[in-house]
C-alpha cells in the first residue's frame, strides 16, 4: 500500500474528531461516519505500536492537542521549534515508510 506523509498527517489530524464520532450516541453504529472514524482510529493504533514514547508524545501534542511547534519544543525540552518540527517530520515519514514496508 502506497502511503504518503501527507496521508499520515491527514489521518493524524482527523483522529480527535474520529474519537468524538465513535462516542456520539446519537449517531447510528452503521453510519458511514462511524465506519470511517473506526478506520482512522485503527490506523493510528497500528502505527502507534511502532513509535517510541517521545515520538508518540510529539504526535499527540501536535495533532491531537493542536499545540504549536514552539509549545511542543518547550514541553519536550528542546531549545527551539525547529527541533520539534524535525522530530514530528521524521516520525510522520517513518510511519509512512513502515506502512509501505508491510
Amino acid at each position: 500500500m502506497h502511503v504518503t506523509p501527507s496521508f499520515v498527517e491527514s489521518v493524524l489530524s482527523a483522529y480527535p474528531f474520529a474519537l468524538l464520532m465513535i462516542r456520539d450516541e446519537n449517531l447510528p453504529e452503521e453510519s458511514e461516519l462511524k465506519t470511517i472514524s473506526r478506520l482512522i482510529i485503527q490506523f493510528y493504533a497500528q502505527w502507534a505500536i511502532r513509535l517510541d514514547s517521545l515520538e508518540k508524545e510529539a504526535i499527540e501534542l501536535r495533532y491531537f492537542k493542536r499545540k504549536s511547534l514552539a509549545e511542543i519544543a518547550a514541553e519536550l525540552g528542546y531549545e527551539n521549534h525547529s527541533s520539534a518540527k524535525r522530530l514530528i517530520d521524521h516520525t510522520v515519514n517513518r510511519i509512512a515508510e513502515n506502512v509501505r514496508s508491510i
